[in-house]
């Protein structure tokens, strides 16, 4: 088990996760971060614009970014 953080981040902004999450690997991470933010966008649809020029920057314990994904954008 690794532990991976969830960054929020736009082009003036970065919100730090202090927490993160443990995972078995980066694969992992990704199935539930999308799955969880497919679930946000089913609950509140009319959030959506506000996550214009957000991303979610998914790091390592070392801090290098394994994956970013656009709120605003699809996810498939």
């Amino acid at each position: 088990m690794s532990r991976y953080y969830l960054h929020l981040a736009n082009q003036h902004e970065i919100i730090l996760d202090k927490d993160g999450v443990e995972a078995t690997d980066p694969d992992e991470v990704y199935t539930e971060t999308v799955r969880a933010l497919e679930e946000l966008r089913r609950k509140s649809p009319a959030e959506a614009p506000r996550w214009e020029g957000w991303r979610l920057d998914v790091t390592e314990a070392s801090g290098v970014v394994i994956f970013s994904i656009s709120l605003a954008e699809p996810l498939h």
